[in-house]
């Protein structure tokens, strides 16, 4: 197991999730790489119209939940700098399954370590969207980790 993707979203469950990949990295010193997604949204009106300069607003939240994704896998690469293992981070925006599978499938990862559930508002039962998502498209093994 050479390397393993770890998808971030910022919640409990996927910062838990980049403990444990760090955890077998150093079993059997893998690299490590932090990835996260901005996935946004066309904003629109109560109306259901699409404001005039929604390229623009959609530009600005972008460049926004980029800058605090790199903040947020800064702060990983940090935390975990001791551990002595090659660690690297990935921020892209797009749809989340989408960008994981294909960020996963282009770097030929071996493993993917993500939480259970993620940010969402909607509380799902057994597991998140995204999560099942990955298990169905991903192009290796995926490590479910449990709150």
């Amino acid at each position: 197991m050479k390397k393993i993707l770890v998808p971030i979203d910022g919640s409990d469950i996927s910062l838990k999730a980049a403990d444990e990949a760090i955890e077998l990295a150093m079993k059997f010193g893998s690299e490590v790489t932090f990835f996260s997604v901005a996935e946004l949204k066309a904003p629109f009106y109560a109306t259901g119209e699409v404001p005039t300069n929604s390229l623009e607003i959609l530009k600005i939240l972008e460049e926004n939940a980029s800058a605090e994704f790199e903040t947020l896998l800064d702060s990983l690469l940090e935390k975990y700098k001791s551990s002595g293992l090659v660690l690297k981070k990935k921020v892209l925006t797009g749809i989340v399954a989408d960008e994981i599978e294909a960020f996963a499938e282009e770097g030929k990862f071996d493993l993917i370590v993500m939480g259970r559930r993620g940010l969402s508002a909607v509380r799902r039962l057994f597991i998140g969207s995204n999560t099942r998502k990955i298990i169905a498209i991903a192009p290796c093994s995926v490590l479910v980790v449990k709150e």
